[in-house]
This record gives C-alpha cells, sequence and structure tokens, in this order.
C-alpha cells in the first residue's frame, strides 16, 4: 500500500494509473471504523482503491469539537493495509487550503435546512474540499455512507454538476449489536452513557411503526422530543423530510425518512431512517 500527502506526488500517480483501471474513493476523517470499512469493502476489487484521510476543519462550525476530533493516523494506515486498500491519500490542510475554490459556492436550498441551519459554512466546508479530492484524485466511483444523508445529497449534487462520469454510491449504515449507528463521535462518550445512545434508534423505529399506522407526523415528534430530553439528550432537531428534497413532510405520502441530531454529553450524533 502506498501513502501520499504531497499535491505533486498525488497527481503524478493518478497519471500514471487513470487510464489503467477505475478509481474508488472512499473519502474520510480518518479514525478508521466498521462503517468505514464498509464502505470500502464495497468497492470493487477490481478497481484501484484509494482511501483519503483528511480532518476538514472547513466544515467544523465549533473550534473545539475540529481539535478534539479524533486523529489516529498510525492505527488508520494499518487499518487500511489489512484491508486491501491500494492508496492512501493523506495531504496536510496547508497542502489542500491552497488548491480550494472561494467560499461562494452556490449549495443547493436543501444544504440550509437541518444541518445547514444549525452549523453554519458546514456544507461549504464539504463542498469545497470533496470538490477539491474530486478533482485531484479522478474516481469513477465514490463511496459515503447514508448516515450523513444530507451531505450524501450534496456530494451527488456535486458529481452531477462537475463530474458527470463519476458515480457516487450510498452505503448502509452501519450500526452495532445495539443498532447504535457507528461514527468516530462515539468514542468520546463516557461508557455509562451508552444506554442513552441506544434510545436514537430506538425512538427513530417508533416514529416509524406510528407513522406506518397513518399518524400524522405532528401528533407524534412532541412526546418523542419529550421523551429523550427527559433522558438528558438534547434535541437539535427530529425532522420528517423528503428522500429527494429534504422538505418536510407531516406523513409518508411519499419517499421519506426522519432525521435527527442530538447532544449527549455535549457531543453531537446524527441518524436517520427511511420510512
Amino acid at each position: 500500500m502506498k501513502v501520499i500527502s504531497s499535491l505533486e506526488d498525488i497527481k503524478s500517480y493518478i497519471n500514471d494509473h487513470k487510464s489503467d483501471e477505475a478509481i474508488s474513493l472512499i473519502p474520510t476523517m480518518g479514525n478508521i471504523h466498521s462503517g468505514h470499512l464498509k464502505l470500502i469493502k464495497s468497492a470493487s476489487s477490481s478497481s484501484l482503491k484509494i482511501v483519503s484521510i483528511y480532518v476538514n476543519e472547513l466544515q467544523f462550525n465549533d473550534r473545539d469539537d475540529y481539535i478534539s476530533y479524533p486523529r489516529t493516523l498510525a492505527d488508520d494506515l494499518s487499518i487500511c493495509e489489512d484491508n486491501n486498500v491500494d492508496l492512501v491519500f493523506a495531504p496536510d490542510s496547508s497542502v489542500v487550503n491552497k488548491q480550494l475554490d472561494d467560499d461562494k459556492n452556490d449549495l443547493p436550498k436543501f444544504t440550509s435546512y437541518m444541518c445547514g441551519a444549525n452549523r453554519p459554512g458546514h456544507f461549504s466546508g464539504v463542498y469545497r474540499v470533496v470538490k477539491f479530492l474530486f478533482e485531484i484524485l479522478q474516481p469513477s466511483y465514490a463511496y459515503f455512507g447514508k448516515k450523513d444523508f444530507q451531505q450524501l445529497l450534496l456530494i451527488k449534487y456535486i458529481a452531477n454538476t462537475y463530474f458527470s462520469k463519476l458515480k457516487i454510491i450510498g452505503v448502509d449504515t452501519v450500526r452495532d449489536k445495539n443498532n447504535i449507528a457507528l461514527s468516530s463521535r462515539l468514542s468520546k462518550i463516557p461508557s455509562e452513557s451508552f444506554h442513552q445512545v441506544k434510545l436514537i434508534f430506538q425512538t427513530l423505529m417508533i416514529i416509524k411503526k406510528k407513522l406506518l399506522s397513518g399518524l400524522n407526523y405532528n401528533t407524534i415528534k412532541e412526546d418523542c422530543i419529550l421523551e429523550l430530553e427527559n433522558n438528558n439528550i438534547s434535541v437539535e432537531y427530529l425532522d420528517l423530510r423528503s428522500l429527494e428534497t429534504l422538505k418536510e413532510q407531516v406523513n409518508t405520502k411519499q419517499p421519506c425518512g426522519v432525521f435527527i441530531a442530538c447532544y449527549i454529553d455535549n457531543i453531537r450524533l446524527i441518524d436517520n431512517i427511511e420510512i
């Protein structure tokens, strides 16, 4: 497995290999866990597998959150090598920031909802860095988890707008035995608080069951938020939204999902479930 951090070296490597085989890209911010491994294993074995590891400062609206984000590069490289990754691109921020477009991107309307409403600049940061990775690495396929569903829609928008030959593949959320959606942020939550984390998916399942029984979402939402907050879970949003536009819904007449962002011990977690 090859590890590259410089812009010149990665451009040379891609130029030498892009005509030989398809490139599969798995973008990450490191601290690789089983959710990332599913992305890696979803990539075709006949393609050149590239994992990028870059903690994108621009998508953090909280400086302390960025500073405390887990960085485990040595372990990440070992995991990648054990799982047949061909190349890891791990650039320094000084390399990336010089190459980025300005932040005056015309973001689609749906990025102003949910995470976009509560994390100023987040999706602009995602947009700029992912577009840079696509330009430099020239993948044929790129793999992203459905847990970050709003981000996945933005990635598809970027591909459709600028990279017409690139196929974006959404991969189902990986969960542990308690149905907790795997996340790098889980490592920051005390073990005694994991009983609270389990309540997130349990709540989503309760809502799904009630919606499928014909109940209007507005009759369900407030009780669920109250129950979570009674368990010391601070709810940022708990929304029923269209899977295509992310506009709010009150019923399941069109394809939709329930989306949640909440805080447990000041750690922000997100999850969703399709209805």
